[in-house]
């Protein structure tokens, strides 16, 4: 996976003679030449060079590359019979289980895409995906337990299936087939499956690996659902690299990976919920545990790394930037306990290897440096598209000519975000989703603005908002209360201190329709499967609790 790079652009240079203050807001990535392997090449060749090396840990005995590839092997041979071949999606009912990671292997081998949906999503969303992604197959440690839930056509395989001689695997997999396929939401609302090519992912893993410092023999934890693709830096950045994944069964968990090691991890992603999380319960000391904590998945406040103090001072710190169209992270910023702001939102840096990013108006100009506009994504991050494709494919996945001015590119992709940002000092500034701005009683309102400003509150450990599902459709927060000691507990009156605390802050600073109709004190956020805010959850908790009313 080596690449050859032009060092100066090693630091995501700007295109088109861009300043600050002065020309287009463009920012390119590292120029690496990549070899033509694929994922599956790549671990073959440890297999071949390291067979009794270890590959996966966490999940019973540690498995060799050897032993991996061999069940690998058993489960193409048991897929190919069961008519999968090249261009095919292939559904798993995905445990971090070693099992998992053969199949998906295996799937990829035979040049198709495996589809992972996550044991712990509602029923109508397996039920949608499955319609959406008319996988062949689905492979599963219980297949039985989901034969009459699946649609009419679709056959079941155990990960456990596949012949003991199915002979040496012999990989099928091109640099343009799909690697897999994660659902994500779309604009409607229905989950849209994300086909990602095998290119996009090496190069992506590649620039990741420089990212991290990853050698042969590092390891990583993996806790992260691998129905969201925060999982693929976790899971197959060892295993092309020559290191090992260690699989963690319960996200919510860090007992099995925040304890002392005579071996650090290279490095451990991470989304702030967890962090949150993982503050209140654990307080991991991250220097003892890895050499990188990479954050993701969500804006990283630079109050949240301040929070962590001496326990990540002397590590790498990474805030890692991408949605699932533009391959798992297309950006990132580096720095350490002492270098990154001491307040605000922390940067998303420069551009993965080969990529481009264009902050644009609405007519897909670059603005000036130093302007916000939409983030609009070109080269190898960008994925394949929408399986399936529809109007949202195309409004999307664009001509990157269009953007670039025509400067050439012909045929190449780019991605629109709908994500707010501004270029400064040579990186990438997160200012919010397009869409953040909601209407309330007629007043355009930024929710960031109302969270952060609560946040700032005394006895605020945390909060979050959204538009309420009240028919007046005001401002609807939720606050967790950080009582004296830590404890996140609080009588009555205490919450109700908080509430007017909070409500008072904001009548002072926002505009009265911005003000939220009701404040919930609640426990915790809930988080999903993906590690991200689930709104509805947390609403469930705050209706068994107490809550306070800002009209």
């Amino acid at each position: 996976m080596t690449a050859a790079h032009d060092d100066d652009d090693a630091a995501g240079g700007t295109a088109g003679g861009g300043t600050a203050g002065g020309g287009p807001s463009i920012l390119t990535g590292t120029d690496a030449t990549l070899s033509d392997a694929t994922l599956v090449d790549l671990v073959a060749e440890h297999v071949r060079t390291r067979p009794d090396a270890p590959a996966i840990e966490g999940d019973g005995p540690v498995q060799t590359y050897a032993e991996l590839w061999a069940h690998a092997g058993r489960m193409a041979a048991v897929l190919a019979e069961a008519g999968v071949g090249a261009g095919d999606q292939v559904a798993i009912w995905a445990t971090r289980t070693a099992p998992v990671v053969a199949a998906a292997l295996g799937v990829m081998a035979l040049g198709a895409a495996y589809v992972p949906i996550d044991p712990t999503y509602p029923a109508s969303r397996v039920r949608r995906i499955l319609e959406v992604g008319r996988p062949k197959v689905m492979v599963s440690a219980e297949p039985n337990a989901l034969a009459g839930s699946l649609p009419r056509g679709v056959a079941t395989v155990d990960t456990h299936a596949g012949p003991r001689d199915a002979g040496a695997l012999v990989p099928l997999a091109r640099q343009d087939h799909i690697a897999y396929t994660v659902f994500t939401s779309g604009s409607t609302g229905q989950p849209k499956g994300v086909l990602v090519g095998h290119r996009a992912l090496v190069n992506y893993l590649g620039w990741a690996r420089e990212l991290t410092g990853f050698e042969a023999d590092d390891a990583t934890p993996c806790f992260a659902s691998l129905g969201f693709d925060h999982a693929v830096t976790c899971l197959w950045l060892p295993l092309v690299a020559g290191g090992s994944v260690q699989l963690v069964p319960d996200s919510w968990d860090p007992r099995p990976w925040i304890a002392p090691r005579e071996r650090p991890f290279a490095f451990v992603k991470i989304t702030p919920s967890h962090v949150r999380l993982f503050e209140r319960i654990a307080r991991p000391d991250y220097r003892a545990i890895t050499r990188t904590v990479m954050f993701g998945g969500e804006r990283l406040d630079a109050a949240l790394v301040a929070s962590l103090g001496a326990r990540v001072e002397g590590i790498r710190l990474l805030n890692h930037y991408g949605p699932t169209e533009a391959t798992v992270g297309c950006t990132a910023y580096r720095f350490d306990a002492g270098s990154g702001p001491a307040e605000g939102v922390l940067p998303i840096g420069e551009p993965v290897w080969n990529s481009r990013a264009y902050v644009v108006d609405e007519d897909l100009r670059p603005v000036p440096m130093g302007e916000e506009g939409e983030l609009v994504l070109g080269g190898n991050c960008v994925a394949a598209g929408y399986l399936g494709g529809d109007e949202e494919d195309t409004a999307r996945f664009v001509d990157e000519k269009a953007v670039d001015g025509g400067a050439g590119r012909e045929g190449a992709r780019a991605y629109r975000t709908g994500d707010r940002c501004v270029i400064r000092e040579g990186q990438l500034h997160y200012r919010g989703r397009l869409d953040e701005q909601v209407k309330v009683r007629g007043v355009r309102i930024e929710i960031q603005e109302v969270t952060d400003l609560a946040r700032s509150v005394a006895g605020v450990a945390d909060c979050a908002a959204r538009v309420s599902q009240s028919a007046l459709g005001g401002i609807e927060l939720f606050v967790v209360h950080h009582a004296p000691g830590g404890t996140g507990a609080g009588d009555t009156d205490d919450k109700k201190a908080l509430v007017a605390r909070v409500l008072e802050r904001l009548r002072a600073e926002l505009p009265a329709a911005a003000v939220p109709e009701r404040v919930l004190v609640v426990p915790n956020l809930v988080a999903n499967a993906h590690g991200k805010w689930d709104p509805e959850a947390t609403r469930a908790l705050a209706d068994e609790g107490e809550e306070g009313t800002g009209s």
